[in-house]
């Protein structure tokens, strides 16, 4: 007869003939269920990868259901979110009206000091092809789909940088190479060498990260053929800035950036929510890029004749190109005071005249 193991609810995956589980529902604290010799630890919001026993070295392969909604964004991707290439030398704009993030709290629970899920976050992406004024725009949009709700309290960081896109370089594991997410073992192992930094020198595992997102500072992230551990073949998100709505469903905010790639990240200021019904639905975003060209600032130089001091009546300002001209010309630029002082201010080409002042009868 054949032998029934168990149904879950989660994400299943296969990695090297043994049985990882990916699952996720609330902060509560996590507890241990053991099937069939499996180690699985269930989290409300903060999934991890375990590895399962093999069964007399034979994997044997277990159904898997999906939570409607959930881990609909499972990779740090830009399908359909590439925001465009701009000059950055005329004004331009675009706007996406039908993306959506799971959550309304994921921006919120990556700024609060410890790392959050990405996949609490929606990315983006665009080219400056010269330095540029870049603002953005982010709105609540419930019509952004036909299963997507309003009220996010909007919020964004923008960063230099790219994550992972294809062609993959090649695998450096015994796994094929694909996008970034927090899972991966190079993710893992960064998560780890994050919380020894910032958190416990003597950590051993990435908790109590829920993720790689910084969303007030620059992180790393891989994919599963990164090598664990050698953090230069990770993607590097460096933070440039960002904008938060605290109350309302509207923010924007403004940024001048260098010529490059960017990547956004768009997720809701809302860490109430994280337990709330509506925690993992699919919150309608509405946002619009505009680019403007970086100003030209020109300085002039000037002249100031100044009118000296202790002459009385009336005077007029002439000037010639020679001390031994007898072409003397008046000065008709208007009369003005700097700094207390009355005179004229001429162009920079006054410089090489001679001025001097005669009585007006």
């Amino acid at each position: 007869m054949p032998r029934i193991l168990a149904v879950f609810i989660g994400f299943v995956k296969l990695r090297n003939s043994c049985l990882y589980t990916n699952f996720g529902t609330s902060l509560s604290k996590p507890r241990e269920n053991k099937m069939n010799k499996m180690n699985i630890t269930f989290y409300s919001s903060k999934p991890r990868f375990h590895r399962a026993a093999k069964f007399g070295g034979d994997l044997i392969a277990v159904a898997a259901f999906f939570l409607a909604g959930y881990r609909a964004q499972a990779h740090l991707t830009y399908s359909g979110r590439d925001l465009g290439l701009f000059s950055g030398l005329t004004n331009a704009s675009k706007t996406l009206t039908n993306q959506t993030v799971t959550s309304n709290y994921g921006w919120a629970d990556a700024a609060d000091g410890v790392l959050g899920d990405s996949h609490r976050g929606r990315a983006f992406r665009f080219r400056l092809e010269n330095p540029a004024f870049v603002s953005l725009t982010v709105s609540a949009n419930p019509s952004a789909t036909t299963n997507s709700i309003g009220g996010l309290t909007p919020a964004f960081s923008v960063y230099s940088g790219l994550a992972g896109v294809a062609p993959f370089p090649a695998t450096q594991t015994a796994l094929p190479s694909g996008a970034d997410h927090d899972g991966t073992e190079a993710s893992l192992a960064w998560r780890i060498a994050w919380v020894k930094q910032n958190l416990d020198p003597n950590a051993t595992s990435e908790a109590p990260t829920d993720g790689c997102w910084n969303a007030l500072g620059d992180f790393k992230i891989g994919g599963d053929g990164d090598l664990p551990g050698d953090f230069l073949q990770l993607s590097s998100l460096v933070y440039k800035g960002s904008a938060a709505a605290t109350s309302g469903n509207t923010v924007t905010g403004s940024l001048f950036l260098p010529t490059g790639d960017y990547t956004i990240i768009i997720g809701g200021n809302d860490i109430a929510n994280k337990t709330s019904d509506t925690a993992h639905l699919a919150h309608g975003i509405s946002a619009t890029l505009s680019v403007a060209p970086n100003p030209i600032l020109n300085i002039a130089s000037k002249v100031f004749v100044a009118r000296p001091n202790g002459i009385t009546g009336n005077w007029k300002l002439q000037f010639t190109s020679s001390v031994d001209a007898s072409d003397w010309k008046d000065v008709t630029a208007p009369a003005v005071t700097v700094d207390g002082q009355a005179g004229v201010v001429l162009d920079a080409s006054a410089a090489q005249r001679y001025f001097r002042f005669v009585s007006v009868p």
